[in-house]
């Protein structure tokens, strides 16, 4: 069992929040239940911040960007998260200082509540800020999605880096062969989920709604991902497939 504190009777864990990384979020929290706790960076996405944090950013998920979801939502958060990214390009050694802070102190909170520590350093952006972090903390699981080939190869060289690749309406045919000729995971957005434990593109379904731990899918899967709030559900964007039948006619001639 895992460490919990006591308030008024009630079983309850710890909360946790760093300078720039963050915990408590309902997807990634999902994790506890197989002993990992998700800690992630969440910056303003695309231009936002006046820089690009996400360079293989399209027209499509742009305006479906979880970045504006949930508390995502309110002026004050979006603040925060324009913020982190501005340090991160205006004053890089500030920022990696102050997440090496946050890690460290993550590693402690997530020993004392009996759980294994994972971060995703991108979580609403696309500037593999992980790539920074990942050669000094070996024994540490990082994780990622990227719209950015050059970024799986790059992870690639390090067994404590695991990225999906995050489809869009840019992906091209050529770019498709290559990754399904790759070990390479492939997410993507669906209006109709395709069921797990079927296949698309030759392989294996696999839900990526169930937990956020992309490290635990294995290899060659379909990551599927169900569009979410009410924004995303009108969404008409090539960006977000209907079903698996969208998926497989896009691509039909490398099925």
């Amino acid at each position: 069992m895992r460490a919990m504190t006591t308030t008024n009777g009630i079983s309850t864990m710890s909360s946790w929040r760093g300078n720039i990384l963050s915990y408590d979020n309902a997807k990634t929290t999902k994790g506890e239940k197989h002993g990992w706790g998700t800690f992630l960076f969440y910056g303003a996405p695309h231009t936002e911040s006046g820089y690009n944090a996400c360079a293989g950013s399209s027209a499509g998920c742009r305006p479906n960007c979880l970045y504006y979801a949930g508390r995502g939502a309110f002026p004050k958060v979006q603040d925060a998260r324009i913020r982190k990214p501005k340090l991160y390009f205006e004053n890089f050694s500030t920022f990696k200082l102050s997440v090496e802070k946050d890690i460290k102190s993550a590693l402690r909170w997530a020993d004392k509540n009996n759980l294994a520590p994972c971060f995703r350093l991108d979580g609403t952006t696309d500037l593999g800020v992980a790539k920074h972090f990942v050669s000094n903390n070996k024994s540490i699981q990082f994780y990622d999605y990227t719209k950015c080939l050059s970024r799986i190869g790059m992870a690639a060289k390090h067994d404590n880096w695991h990225i999906t690749y995050s489809l869009s309406e840019n992906t091209t045919a050529k770019r498709m062969a290559i990754l399904l000729a790759s070990n390479s995971n492939i997410a993507v957005p669906f209006h109709d989920v395709p069921p797990p434990g079927g296949r698309l593109l030759g392989r294996e379904i696999v839900s990526g709604d169930e937990t956020d731990l992309r490290f635990l899918d294995g290899t060659k899967k379909i990551i599927t991902l169900k569009v979410k709030g009410g924004k995303g559900k009108r969404s008409k964007t090539d960006f977000i497939l209907r079903d698996g039948a969208a998926l497989e006619t896009r691509f039909l001639a490398l099925a």
